[in-house]
């Protein structure tokens, strides 16, 4: 695992059903890639989320199973293995990104990284 990559629950509807998580994409149709897409990688975590001023809720965190995209329509998808599901809130946090309005990012703030490691089945953290 080298990153951890955020996506607002309204670009996620459908990725878990799929087992991927694809880009977003610009109002003309394109990926809307943030400048980070290319660091998205196999055995990367992702996660879904619901972010307010106040706190991230936690709905999904799966791990990239592949460094090549999967057939989905239009969409640029990456395969994922959704390996938790549910709802976990997470009360303070350093989020920069709500203000941009960004719906695809990577993280940085540790307090959100940490309690994402937490709940990943064992098999996936780290010694």
């Amino acid at each position: 695992m080298s990153a951890i990559f955020g996506f607002e629950e309204r670009v996620a509807q459908g990725f878990i059903e799929k087992g991927v998580v694809c880009l977003p994409q610009t109002p003309s149709g394109k990926p809307d890639v943030h400048d980070t897409v290319a660091s998205i990688k196999n055995e990367d975590i992702v996660f879904i989320k619901h972010a307010q001023p106040s706190s991230l809720r936690v709905k999904a965190i799966g791990v990239v199973t592949s460094d090549f995209p999967v057939e989905n329509d239009a969409d640029f998808c990456l395969p994922v293995e959704w390996v938790w599901l549910g709802k976990k809130e997470i009360d303070y946090f350093d989020e920069k990104l709500l203000a941009d309005d960004h719906i695809f990012y990577e993280e940085h703030d540790i307090q959100v990284q940490r309690e994402l490691l937490k709940l990943l089945p064992e098999k996936y953290r780290l010694p």
